[in-house]
């Protein structure tokens, strides 16, 4: 059965099906993002956080190998605390996918270098994410609307860029998504209803082992349901059939089968259970707060700017994706609502789109309140923001979703105000209208490798508009890879390099990869360094004064930019610069 565009199906019973192609196709979109990913990678030297879960994942790695060898010794507490206490403010579960994939490259040599080894997890969750938001969109607004939003997803340049790395932002956006997707599914009275009642916990256990955003999430499953149940006992009372459970065992599978799978994944609270849990809340309930800078101005401490999601949102998600959600948010407005209520309270207009009704489900209401959750939460004034995007990128799935809707919209426009001029299959209209319409997208998205973290998009006028607009340019470090075939280039006998925000455990990463030579070394003294870099952000600033004194100099050897926005600043000890000259003149 494909779903009537706008028109939910009468019955959850008779709901859409992904059929075996679907997923085909959504495994497809899989394999050739992380494919992609995969060839990309070594654009993008290792970020600051990833340097620490590479250490992590090493010491993880040193566990399973005592586990294999010496099970008893292993389960000591001595050994798991030896094992699991570093970087223990967060869960273990990708960290601990990250030292098996490094096992393998150990044993098998299955990556061409170390990075990727531990990077290619979280491009398996990235190409995940992409399966799933197809087969999710294929269920609710058909098999176009899914395709749409899939590429959609993809093609935003941040999530891009994090899709890359040996972190967590963009796994632990699969595994809600995934949860959410499971507790949709086990509201209806279908036969497998148990199926995804289990798999609701079981997957919002991963969630919780993936990282602390998974805190929030049964809230907004308790607010949907507790809207669906209302509806479903007002058709109830109509004559309607029974399409939607009233008892949340959803919610008991959450609460019993998640805090088991969160307990059996982390060794680190298998002793000292109840002080080590409180110890990882307490380090994310009073997070430390790092800079970031907004519209000119560094934001340290709270109070943080509500606006900050919101404006960086429409900053950095390509302007199309925007529109297309928006105009499908306004459109399908009457499904936020109860029918009643939608009849008195909205404007005359919205009338026109009287077919698009709430179903039972109430599923707009669930991606609406999947979408503003993680972006609400950022813009409390007292929530730091100091990571940028992909603190809310859970909210992109359904942003992307509802950009689907959007597509749709467009495409069955198009095709009526044409199609009587311009025969031809709705096909390849919705073909030549994807094209078209994720065209910018992949523009956007190719020109901002390697520099995703600092790229901006039309709306804040580019790359130089946001710097004139006083936005932040990057964090992490990350952006100094792109200065090693300079630095190979400068320094074929060798030398040291002063760091500034990239760290050792980075740099370190190039030269395990075979990219910068091993005598090109990390320098921790500024003053003696060979070069010192200095990475543009505001709170950065004072480091400019601090080489031209240390050095002598203020003139940069070279600059960094996108777009012609400095990126990176590399000054030149000039005792280095007359020794340099000295070899070139014998």
């Amino acid at each position: 059965m494909t779903p009537t565009f706008g028109v939910p199906a009468v019955s959850v019973l008779a709901e859409p099906r992904a059929t075996w192609r679907d997923h085909l196709a959504g495994l497809l979109m899989c394999v050739v993002y992380v494919a992609v990913l995969l060839a990309t990678a070594n654009d993008l030297a290792m970020a600051r956080d990833e340097s620490f879960y590479v250490d992590a994942a090493q010491s993880y790695a040193g566990w399973f190998e005592q586990l294999g060898s010496d099970r008893a010794a292993a389960m000591t507490p001595e050994a798991i605390t030896r094992g699991w206490s570093y970087n223990h403010e967060h869960p273990a579960l990708m960290k601990a996918l990250f030292a098996f994939s490094w096992m393998a490259q150990q044993k098998w040599h299955v990556f061409p270098n170390d990075s990727l080894a531990f990077r290619f997890p979280g491009m398996v969750t990235a190409g995940l994410l992409l399966w799933l938001v197809y087969v999710f969109g294929v269920r609710t607004f058909g098999r176009a609307a899914g395709a749409f939003a899939a590429a959609s997803l993809a093609l935003m340049p941040r999530v891009f860029y994090h899709a890359h790395l040996d972190c967590f932002d963009v796994p632990i956006v699969f595994f809600l998504t995934l949860v959410t997707y499971c507790y949709w599914r086990s509201l209806t009275l279908s036969r497998f209803r148990w199926f995804w009642v289990l798999a609701t916990g079981v997957t919002y256990g991963l969630a919780l082992a993936t990282k602390h955003n998974a805190w929030l999430l049964p809230g907004v499953l308790v607010i949907h349901w507790v809207w669906a149940a209302l509806g479903e006992v007002r058709a109830r009372r109509r004559g309607g059939v029974r399409e939607v459970s009233l008892v949340p065992w959803w919610l008991l599978a959450i609460l019993t089968l998640g805090p088991l799978v969160f307990y059996a994944s982390w060794p680190w609270i298998w002793h000292e259970t109840l002080p080590r849990l409180r110890e990882y809340a307490a380090f994310h309930l009073h997070h430390d707060y790092y800079n970031m800078e907004y519209f000119g101005r560094n934001y340290f401490w709270p109070p943080f700017p509500v606006s900050y999601p919101f404006v960086m949102t429409a900053f950095t998600v390509p302007v199309t994706t925007l529109v297309l959600a928006l105009g499908a948010l306004l459109r399908r407005t009457r499904a936020f609502l109860p029918a009643s209520l939608a009849e008195r309270a909205l404007p005359q207009f919205l009338h026109a789109t009287g077919v698009i009704r709430a179903d039972r489900r109430a599923t707009d209401v669930l991606f609406l309140g999947a979408l503003l959750q993680p972006m609400l939460v950022i813009a409390l004034p007292s929530t730091p923001i100091f990571g940028g995007t992909k603190h809310w990128f859970a909210a992109y799935p359904f942003l992307a979703l509802f950009a689907g809707v959007g597509f749709v919209y467009v495409t069955r426009g198009f095709r009526q105000l044409v199609g009587q001029r311009i025969p031809s299959p709705r096909v390849v209209v919705r073909a030549l209208a994807a094209l078209v319409l994720l065209a910018p997208s992949l523009a956007e998205t190719a020109h901002s490798h390697p520099f995703a973290l600092s790229h901006y998009g039309m709306l804040a006028g580019g790359v130089p508009g946001a710097a004139t607009l006083g936005m932040n340019r990057q964090f992490w470090g990350f952006t100094t890879g792109s200065l090693v075939p300079w630095f190979k280039q400068q320094m074929p006998e060798g030398g040291t390099v002063w760091l500034c925000d990239t760290t050792w455990g980075a740099w370190r990463m190039l030269q395990r990869d075979g990219l910068l030579p091993e005598n090109i070394r990390a320098a921790g003294d500024l003053a003696h360094a060979d070069y010192a870099l200095v990475h543009h952000e505001k709170h950065f600033a004072e480091v400019d004064f601090q080489i031209w004194v240390a050095f002598g100099t203020s003139t940069p050897a070279t600059v960094l930019t996108y777009d012609g926005v400095p990126i990176v600043t590399v000054y030149e000890n000039p005792a280095h610069a007359r020794r340099r000259l000295a070899r070139r003149v014998r």
